[in-house]
């Protein structure tokens, strides 16, 4: 079904779906909340009074998200595509139904499906709607989840709280799912759904990217002696980037620290994973780009290889890569030859 204002609207047999606006109404209560306890309770209190498919996409909005972090998706508009839609929006006069949670989620996944040489006027005729269809107050979170920028002081640590305390679980275990699926509404609905028994069956899986676990920051090196017991080491820092490399028999892929895969872009990597002697494991280590006197490529240079997905050959001449391993997740070892 799609309604006046050129948007799909729920089927007729389903459930009331919850209004943007009481997401715009949490919104502007948690900017002018300063205290943790206070916004988690806020978010917990949200989230229990959604529909169960709601979740999911209201968790992601609240920070600034839209897609899951092991979601290779984006919006990809600028600044000017979206200015040019609010003018254009400005300008409307026609009536439409409330705004919905799920229609501004489902219109996200239509603009991020977008392809083809008229994609960005296709795209800003799919903001025009939606923003045609909000509120002035309503145009102004949309604007904040689209661009990054709610500035509410919700973390991803701090939704993980507000979960844990929605579904009344251990936070140690939603934290843990979160590391294994990196998708905080997946997270949210695991919990609602089934609880702490469901979370603990969420385990490290295979060719599916996990969270890295990264380094904490001290204020001083005194405080790096103290966390250590007196004793620490130190080296230096090459400006390269964090890879995970997954292998499950003869297949491999290769993450980054933001879950994005880059398989098709480092060849090489792929030949090491398929060279070691294993049938499956999860190593994590950095990739560096060097020269050809083996010495450290800028950042910019590292990124262009992650970037490439076509003539990648001949950019691996030109910028090749050099691995440091240091963490291996999980392993088996290759089946002993037989015959």
């Amino acid at each position: 079904m799609v309604d006046n204002a050129g948007m799909e609207s729920a089927p007729s047999n389903t459930i009331e779906e919850t209004r943007f606006a009481v997401l715009c109404v949490v919104v502007r209560e948690l900017e002018s909340t300063s205290g943790r306890l206070d916004k988690r309770r806020r978010i917990a209190q949200l989230l229990r009074n959604l529909n169960r498919e709601e979740i999911s996409p209201a968790v992601l909005m609240l920070v600034a998200g839209i897609f899951p972090e092991a979601e290779a998706k984006a919006l990809n508009i600028g600044h000017a595509t979206v200015h040019s839609a609010l003018e254009i929006a400005s300008e409307s006069s026609g009536q439409s139904a409330p705004l919905t949670i799920l229609a501004v989620n489902r219109r996200f996944e239509e603009i991020a499906q977008v392809r083809g040489r008229e994609a960005v006027e296709q795209r800003r005729k799919l903001l025009v709607d939606l923003f045609a269809r909000s509120s002035p107050d309503e145009r102004q979170v949309l604007l904040g989840i689209i661009f990054g920028e709610l500035r509410i002081g919700v973390s991803e640590g701090m939704m993980l709280e507000a979960i844990a305390e929605m579904a009344e679980v251990p936070p140690a275990q939603v934290r843990a799912a979160q590391t294994f699926l990196g998708n905080l509404g997946k997270v949210a609905e695991i919990a609602l759904r089934g609880g702490a028994n469901e979370l603990q069956s969420i385990a490290l899986k295979i060719l599916s990217p996990v969270k890295p676990m990264l380094a904490s920051l001290a204020t001083d090196f005194a405080e790096v002696l103290q966390e250590h017991g007196g004793r620490t080491g130190a080296e230096f820092k090459l400006d390269g980037a964090r890879i995970q490399i997954h292998r499950l028999a003869e297949e491999v892929r290769v993450f980054t620290r933001q879950l994005s895969d880059v398989t098709r872009s480092v060849p090489e990597v792929v030949e090491v994973a398929r060279a070691l002697p294993a049938s499956s494991f999860i190593l994590e280590g950095e990739a560096l780009a060097i020269d050809d006197r083996n010495r450290p490529l800028p950042f910019q240079d590292l990124m262009r290889r992650f970037r490439r997905i076509h003539d990648v050959e001949a950019l691996r001449r030109q910028i090749p890569l050099k691995l440091y391993l240091f963490d291996l997740s999980t392993f088996s070892p290759s089946r002993a030859k037989t015959g």
